[in-house]
């Protein structure tokens, strides 16, 4: 192994040969959206440590995880696309559908959970958008962290629709508000903690 390929392993974590630089990734890296969540949730979630749960596995999405373990937390991935477990945390990942979540993890407990742009990219409806928050809910110890991105041009906003009410409260995550918008991109992020 070169002092190139050392040096990447230490920074970015042993799924560095598999990090991507085209300009697919790097576009929607530089996304204001994602540079919220480079910037300031990952840190903070970092920081925090723990058991950290991803939804939804892309090319685009693999830099995070070894930010997110950079603190010292341990990052499980999933996604209902058996293919994209190539984007996913190596030896940590499960293929499945998030609204089934409970099932999938029922061995486990998180600290957090990130789970952004699957509401309304194929968890559509409200049932299943209900469904998989309740899913998401009990794999969750209570004050865990919910990180929800969704898009207004996708689903109608479901904390107003009182999807998060039984389960999740709002709460700020780092340096950000409970809720961001952005005026560039229909992107929305909700900052829930899980009721006790």
């Amino acid at each position: 192994m070169g002092v190139g390929t050392v040096l990447r392993t230490l920074v970015f974590g042993k799924d560095a040969d598999r990090k991507r630089s085209s300009p697919k990734v790097a576009r929607i890296r530089a996304l204001p959206d994602r540079r919220v969540m480079a910037e300031s949730y990952i840190p903070v979630l970092s920081a925090e440590g723990g058991r950290i749960l991803w939804v939804g596995c892309r090319e685009y999405t693999l830099d995070d995880y070894a930010a997110l373990e950079a603190g010292g937390g341990e990052v499980w991935t999933t996604d209902i696309d058996a293919a994209a477990e190539r984007w996913g945390r190596s030896g940590r990942h499960r293929t499945g559908d998030v609204c089934e979540a409970d099932g999938i993890f029922s061995d486990l407990i998180f600290d957090a959970v990130v789970c952004n742009g699957v509401l309304g990219y194929g968890v559509d409806s409200s049932e299943q958008q209900q469904r998989a928050l309740k899913a998401l809910a009990a794999i969750l110890r209570p004050g865990a962290r919910l990180l929800l991105g969704w898009n207004t041009d996708k689903i109608a906003d479901p904390v107003a629709a009182g999807l998060t009410e039984a389960d999740f409260q709002a709460a700020p995550l780092g340096d950000q508000p409970t809720r961001v918008r952005f005026d560039a991109v229909t992107h929305v992020y909700d900052s829930l903690i899980r009721r006790g």
